[in-house]
Parts: structure tokens; C-alpha cells; sequence
């Protein structure tokens, strides 16, 4: 492997700026995926008024493109991403909030070990809970991916985080997240070529969704809320073919060795590209989101007031 090429690898979360260059914007029923969470943010909390003064954590903030529907709900607003330069930026964009460089893994931890369990009115993951997750099942670095060996071991591990972000909510909270569709033409491609270093665990791409939704469908039965998520179809709009080659290449497959230099690779992405262009010159590529949302309180909110005064 060239010096170039290891330089290269995961430059999307260290050079400034690169980030925010390359993101496409992505669409859902007319609106981006800010806009859905601005929708949320409205409807569970217009009722407070102009100031509603919220306690509020992000995780995997990134630069703080979705931070922009939260914070003017925020009193106090904590974020964390592993990344410096997305930090930096962040900070910028958001001098009040608390931005600290940290893993999610490690943020949640930090959280509970400074006995802020039951403080937060709002805990988002906007695109970033796939890749804490995916961590208990394999260490990945610019020689290629190694798995993990004990499966079930990642896979208690895994689920104690779901269960120890659901810890930080205060009663009434929400665990707001958007979660890439992995069965999304998009999302089949990069499946495609990232099984090329190594297989994905449990059942595939979409494991680690299916873990997020199992552990929260289990606190919805014990009693601890409420889940409510949907599935939308939509497509993310490259100005270029060349835009789009780079959103695959450095975005979803952080410009790895392994795969920058598989011809094989190369000619699916250009093919793909190629079969989604515009006449524009503009690319649509279709893609797909879960939109997750749990509410921490009691059972008894299902029950219809007239009911419950009944009982």
C-alpha cells in the first residue's frame, strides 16, 4: 500500500471542509432530511412556545448540518463526534454548545459516569448509529477490515449501548435517529464492494438497524415508552457524475485502498452513475431512511384520557 494511498483513507472525516464539499442533499417526499427532523422538533415541542429550553444531545454531530433544527430548542446543547476537523467546524457554527471530540461509545459512557442519566429532553443520531454499533462487530483500518470473532459477545454489547442511550432520556425525552435503508439500490452497491473486504456480520448490512429496533421494540415492552418509526423512499441529487463518483468513493467507501484500487468496483459505480443520470447532467439516486423515534414515559399515554378517567 503507497504512503498516498493510507493518507487518503477516512480523509472525509479529517480534511476541513471536505465533508460538507461532497454531501448530497437527499430528499424525502419534497423535503431534506433536515426538514424532517425540523417537522419532529415542531410537533412534539411548538406547544412550549418560542423557548421551550431543552436539554439536548447529539451524537456523531458531524459538522452540525441537522444541529440546526435542534438548537434553537436548546438550553443546553451537548455534541460529540469522533472526528476533530468536524468538531472544529461544529464549534464553529455553534460556540454556545458543548462540543467535545469523542467516539459515541465513549460520549455515552462519559454521560452516565457524570450522573447525567434521565437529563435529556432529546437525544439524536442523524445518519452516525450505524457506525458505533458495527464497531462491537469489527475493527476496520486502511489494511481492510478484521471481524470480530464472538458474535453473540458484539452482539450483547451492542444492545447494552441502545440501552444506555435510552438511559440519558429524562421522562417525556425522545430518542430522535435517522438510519440509512441498506436494501436501497444506493446502499446494495456499497454492500457490494465493502463485502469485498469482508462479509457483513449477523444478517448483513442492515444488522445494525435491526439491532437499534430490537432493543427499542424491548423497552417499549417493558413498559419504558414509546417506538414509533417509518421507512421513506427518496433520492440524493449529485450536480454531476463526477460528484457522484466522489460521494461513493470518499463518503461510503472512505477512500479505502482495498477499494479504490478494484477495477471491478470502479466499473460498478460508473455504471450505476451512468444508468441515473439526468439530462441535466444531474444524478438521482435513489435511496431510503428510517425514521426512528422513541418517547420515554408511561404506558398508561396510549390509554385515551376518557378511558383512563373512566378507570
Amino acid at each position: 500500500m503507497s504512503a498516498t494511498s493510507q493518507s487518503l483513507f477516512r480523509e472525509i472525516y479529517r480534511v476541513p471542509g471536505l465533508y460538507d464539499r461532497l454531501l448530497l442533499p437527499h430528499y424525502f417526499d419534497g423535503v431534506e432530511d433536515t426538514e424532517i427532523i425540523g417537522r419532529l422538533m415542531e410537533r412534539h415541542y411548538r406547544c412550549l412556545g418560542d423557548s421551550p429550553g431543552l436539554s439536548i444531545a447529539e451524537l456523531g454531530c458531524g459538522t452540525g448540518r441537522v444541529t440546526a433544527r435542534l438548537a434553537p430548542y436548546a438550553r443546553h446543547l451537548r455534541a460529540t463526534d469522533y472526528s476533530r476537523s468536524m468538531i472544529d467546524t461544529f464549534r464553529a457554527r455553534y460556540p454556545e454548545a458543548e462540543a467535545l471530540q469523542q467516539e459515541t461509545r465513549s460520549s455515552v459512557r462519559r454521560m452516565l459516569d457524570e450522573g447525567l442519566a434521565g437529563s435529556f429532553d432529546i437525544v439524536g443520531a442523524f445518519w452516525s448509529l450505524s457506525y458505533p454499533l458495527m464497531d462491537f462487530f469489527e475493527e476496520l483500518g486502511a489494511g481492510g477490515i478484521v471481524p470480530r470473532a464472538d458474535l453473540a459477545q458484539g452482539r450483547q454489547e451492542a444492545g447494552a449501548l441502545v440501552r444506555d442511550i435510552l438511559r440519558l432520556l429524562a421522562p417525556g425525552g425522545h430518542l430522535l435517529a435517522l438510519f440509512f435503508d441498506s436494501e436501497t439500490p444506493e446502499q446494495q452497491l456499497v454492500t457490494m464492494a465493502w463485502e469485498k473486504v469482508a462479509p457483513f456480520p449477523g444478517t448483513g448490512r442492515g444488522y445494525t438497524r435491526e439491532i437499534l429496533l430490537e432493543e427499542l421494540q424491548g423497552a417499549e415492552a417493558r413498559g419504558e415508552g414509546r417506538l414509533h418509526y417509518s421507512r421513506l423512499g427518496g433520492v440524493a441529487v449529485a450536480p454531476s457524475s463526477e460528484a457522484a463518483r466522489a460521494w461513493f468513493a470518499t463518503v461510503h467507501m472512505k477512500s479505502l485502498p482495498v477499494l479504490m484500487d478494484d477495477p471491478h468496483v470502479h466499473r460498478e459505480v460508473s455504471a450505476f452513475v451512468a444508468a441515473h443520470t439526468q439530462p441535466s447532467g444531474e444524478v438521482f439516486i435513489p435511496t431510503g431512511a428510517y425514521v426512528i423515534d422513541f418517547w420515554a414515559g408511561p404506558v398508561d399515554r396510549h390509554i385515551p384520557r376518557s378511558r383512563a378517567g373512566a378507570a
